[in-house]
């Protein structure tokens, strides 16, 4: 009899079947000491394509009065690509060797749902027990393999996760089926994805929309410093004109000192999101970079804790594990060799903000990896989660800040003017000294001793006023940082992390890269440089959806009702009945065209004349496609060879091509063939040579 473990990932099935001692491969398992382990490719089974469910869902080109797609029973389908695996992993459940079935997948909602899609299709009744661990240590899946835990103490999260999967759907493929049907191009439109470009889109409106205006500060120049009008900011240059008569030349008088003991309390541990805005203001990293490297720190290499996180503590448990790590991040790194530090633990602990998963966290393996053998990207992200425990656990950051009230020109008719002039002095460094040192920067103004000698009731005689010319800013497009920010924001700007106020945002930190790829993809954003803009085909997209859909705050109030899911709190009945109902207003309120309706028309690229409908072959990103949706495509890339717009024009005006050459087999070998329409009107390689091919769509053409 043996126990099947199934993990997310063949590489992290090979790391568990030498911990459990499995070691003899077999095609798509590892066996033996009493264990089975075998492994999923990500998703091998999940929803089932609207064609799947037959009739009018499976009719091209897509029309509105098939709409909405709202299945009563919802299907399950494998995955083509890896149905060798689903195979195997089917045969091994329903094995009479196998007694038990351990969840190894990713500790997560997706992790959740590959699982349990999987154990769904293939029919298993079989007990599961859950392995839930936050390292792949071995002694941390030693230690969780010896606790196990009940797998139905997670039916709320596959809860939570089939409802957000179900929803998705819905409104994705609803509402990309509806504007594409009444705009007549393919339009991506998404739960997700569509707020967050509406963000970008109301974003760059407002830089495109700003107009600056020139404004005037006043300033006093005094010995061995400065001071400044309190509240100037003049539009008006005779305001600051008249002011400057008033003082220039005269004499000024410290009429108050104000001195204040302020601290700035240590950061949090990383959270993915933080990690990735953090990543991407030092490095560049997008955030879809930084959650590779760190997935791989994670499954390869094992150097820090389970990435897809949203907390920023750990618990009481974890305290001595936390100062052991420290230990070894001092005996490695030479940079913090002669910082002096006693860690407070007690500052990441809150037992309270940690549900599934701790802070991000380096584990013990550090201590036996050569740190600068690792690859750039994931040596630079392991050395920032390293730098932020240090952090974390340091002293706060204590300084004495000084403001002086400097009164000028009271012999004018008007009185006198008060101008202000700020110091501060450093009384202990804290945690500001370890960032400093991490950065190998001492250039930080805010951060450094700018202290202010001077005295009440200073006179300063024949002072020198001076006006400043400056200019209003304008508001900064989205980075990657920036735009996360938003993203885990948007339902809430007032969100205070140690308050009682619940955090909502648009994804989740597992989901937030991936949709800002998605938009890239899709051709409705771009990166200029380090910003994230909108593209005219994202701009005319958002102008055209109701706010229902791309509101922010109404899909950040969605997310919170998943947690809550998953949490036992929410029904997922009542949820899948609201995004059910809000999907059929959405189609009845939309299914005609609002403001211009050829808003894509001149965005496209015609290629040629359909040979399925007769229809207009557009360019889009990925393929040549038909404008009516009749599911006509040439690929852009066949077998590793780039597909050329006069490629396509020759398939769609002769049938076919003549031999090309630069094609790869999945062997990698090269070779030549000649790509042609087939009787189905699929684009593929003809060897033949035929000329039946040629005739029909010259046919269609006449």
């Amino acid at each position: 009899m043996s126990v099947l473990v199934v993990s997310e990932k063949p590489s992290v099935a090979s790391l568990l079947s030498k911990v459990l001692g499995a070691n003899k491969r077999n095609e798509g398992y590892y066996e033996g000491n009493g264990y089975i382990v075998s492994y999923c490719i990500g998703h091998l089974v999940g929803l089932a394509e609207p064609e799947e469910y037959g009739g009018v869902y499976a009719e091209k080109p897509w029309k509105v009065e098939n709409l909405p797609i709202i299945p009563q029973q919802w299907k399950f389908s494998v995955n083509k690509s890896t149905k060798k695996q689903f195979d195997v992993l089917k045969k091994l459940i329903n094995s009479k060797e196998v007694t038990e079935v351990v969840n190894a997948c990713d500790c997560g909602r997706e992790g959740e749902c590959i699982f349990k899609y999987v154990y769904s299709a293939a029919n298993c009744k079989l007990p599961i027990k859950r392995l839930w661990i936050s390292s792949l240590e071995e002694s941390a899946i030693k230690s969780g393999m010896e606790n196990l835990r009940d797998g139905a103490e997670f039916d709320n999260l596959y809860a939570s996760g089939l409802c957000r999967a179900k929803a998705d759907y819905l409104l994705g493929y609803n509402l990309t089926r509806l504007y594409s049907a009444v705009y007549r191009t393919f339009l991506s439109v998404g739960r997700v994805q569509t707020p967050t470009l509406s963000m970008i889109a109301e974003r760059d409106e407002k830089i495109r929309n700003f107009v600056k205006e020139k404004y005037y500060m006043v300033g006093l120049q005094l010995d061995d410093g400065s001071a400044v009008l309190e509240n100037s900011k003049f539009f008006d240059i005779a305001q600051a004109e008249k002011i400057k008569s008033d003082c220039d030349g005269k004499s000024a008088t410290v009429t108050e000192i104000k001195r204040e003991h302020k601290t700035v309390n240590p950061p949090r541990l990383f959270d993915l999101t933080g990690l990735q805005r953090e990543a991407n203001r030092l490095y560049g990293f997008t955030a879809q970079n930084t959650l590779n490297y760190t997935q791989n720190l994670y499954e390869k290499y094992k150097v820090v804790s389970y990435p897809r996180t949203d907390s920023q503590y750990i618990t009481e448990d974890m305290a001595a594990t936390a100062n052991g790590i420290i230990g070894i991040i001092f005996s490695k790194i030479p940079l913090y060799a002669e910082v002096d530090f006693e860690p407070n633990i007690e500052r990441i602990i809150k037992n309270s903000a940690v549900t599934d998963h701790h802070g991000l966290l380096p584990t013990a393996e550090l201590a036996r990896i050569n740190i600068d053998e690792l690859p750039d990207g994931e040596r630079k992200i392991l050395l920032m989660i390293c730098n932020k425990l240090l952090c974390a656990t340091a002293d706060k950051h204590e300084y004495e800040a000084v403001t002086a009230t400097i009164e000028c020109g009271a012999e004018s008719l008007c009185g006198g003017h008060s101008f202000v002039s700020k110091g501060k002095t450093i009384i202990n460094d804290g945690w500001k000294a370890i960032e400093r040192k991490f950065k190998n920067d001492d250039s930080d103004e805010n951060d450094s001793n700018n202290s202010l000698d001077i005295a009440e009731n200073q006179t300063f005689s024949n002072v020198d006023c001076s006006i400043n010319e400056k200019w209003t800013s304008s508001p900064a497009h989205y980075t990657e940082d920036t735009l996360l920010s938003a993203m885990e924001f948007a339902g809430n700007s007032d969100y205070e992390p140690d308050s009682d106020i619940e955090k909502r945002g648009i994804g989740t930190p597992a989901t937030r890269a991936a949709t800002i790829e998605t938009l890239i993809k899709r051709g409705y954003v771009e990166r200029k440089k380090k910003n994230i803009v909108c593209t005219e085909k994202g701009a005319n997209l958002i102008k055209l959806v109701p706010e229902s859909v791309k509101s922010a705050a109404l899909t950040a109030q969605w997310e919170t009702k998943l947690q809550k899911i998953a949490n036992g709190e929410y029904s997922a009945d009542d949820f899948m009945t609201e995004i059910e109902d809000f999907t059929r207003k959405l189609v009845a309120d939309n299914s005609t065209a609002s403001g211009d309706s050829n808003a894509f028309c001149e965005l496209s690229v015609v290629v040629g004349v359909c040979p399925s409908c007769g229809g207009e072959v557009i360019e889009n990103s990925k393929a040549y496609s038909c404008g009516k949706r009749c599911g006509f495509v040439i690929f852009k890339n066949i077998a590793q060879k780039a597909i050329s717009v006069d490629i396509a024009k020759q398939i769609l005006e002769e049938g076919r091509t003549d031999k090309i050459s630069g094609f790869k087999s999945k062997a990698g070998n090269n070779f030549e063939a000649v790509l042609a329409v087939m009787d189905d009107f699929s684009v593929g390689f003809d060897f033949t040579q035929n000329t039946k091919i040629k005739n029909k769509v010259q046919r269609r053409k006449k």
